[in-house]
Order: structure tokens, then C-alpha cells, then sequence
């Protein structure tokens, strides 16, 4: 199997580069074959093909992984108020 080449600049294929450079699935903390089953189910930063090759923008991974973080900021209004605890101790 022929070495592996460095993306382009500003690309990212799905794997880590030889140079280094984490790839896709590094950047979002997933195996690659995760983000092949997100890639085929439409989940995921917006990626496509380069000469046989999937690649992403790097601004494209940071702009999802910016959109997860918001998202988890948000309340989430389905979520109960938090009750007060009960003592379960009984009394000697």
C-alpha cells in the first residue's frame, strides 16, 4: 500500500496525516470508522470527495464541534427542576 500523503492545506482526510496533522475523526474524539457510519448517516461536519479521498475543511470540523458546544450550553426544556434531596437517615 502506497504511503499516505499530506492533505491540502486547510483539508483534512479522515485518518491522522503522516506529517502529524490529526485528522477529522482525532479533531472530534471518534474512531474514523465512527465517523464513516456518521458520514453515511449525514451526521458530522460536511465533508466530500478529493481525488478518492474524503476530505473536510478544517473550519468546517471547528464550526461543528462550536455548534455540539452551544448546543450543550442550551437548557434543555424537557429536563425536571432539581429537587431537594431527602434524608434518608432514620432517627436512633
Amino acid at each position: 500500500m502506497p504511503a499516505t500523503s499530506a492533505p491540502p492545506p486547510g483539508l483534512l482526510y479522515i485518518e491522522d496525516s503522516p506529517d502529524g496533522t490529526p485528522g477529522i475523526a482525532s479533531r472530534l474524539g471518534i474512531t474514523p470508522g465512527t465517523y464513516r457510519k456518521w458520514r453515511m448517516a449525514g451526521k458530522g461536519p460536511q465533508a466530500f470527495i478529493l481525488s478518492k479521498k474524503v476530505v473536510a475543511r478544517a473550519e468546517a470540523v471547528d464550526a461543528y464541534i462550536a455548534e455540539l458546544e452551544q448546543a450543550a450550553m442550551q437548557p434543555k426544556p424537557q429536563m425536571r427542576p432539581a429537587e431537594p434531596r431527602v434524608s434518608r437517615r432514620i432517627a436512633a
